[in-house]
């Protein structure tokens, strides 16, 4: 449970950050997995758990704590509208080939991550 709190909350902050144009898709997950060590940044991680999956943790942790924090971010509920629901589907917040690996052309409701 410790570890989902804190991960829905990093995802939340990072799309926020994304969305205000602070830094692209690529640099914030890079940032996070050099500068502090994380096998995979948010996006990369939601990706491989599921859009679908973060949704409903984010949910139920909304409605047990009632903290905004833990509501799911506009984008990410975008995402999941769309059936861009991760790694597993091939698109997610990146696009991914056949071997699960990250496709250079990859955006995000038209954006370029």
């Amino acid at each position: 449970m410790v570890s989902v709190r804190l991960y829905v909350t990093l995802l939340n902050e990072a799309c926020a950050t994304l969305m205000e144009g602070v830094a692209t898709m690529r640099n914030i997950d890079k940032t996070m997995e050099i500068g502090l060590g994380m096998r995979l940044g948010p996006f990369k991680a939601a990706d491989v758990i599921g859009l679908d999956k973060v949704v409903r943790w984010m949910e139920n942790l909304h409605e047990e704590f009632g903290n905004q924090k833990f509501a799911p971010s506009p984008l990410i509920r975008r995402l999941v509208r769309a059936k861009r629901l991760g790694s597993h589907v091939g698109v997610g917040f990146y696009r991914y080939d056949q071997d699960g690996n990250i496709l250079d052309d990859d955006t995000i409701l038209g954006k370029k991550a």
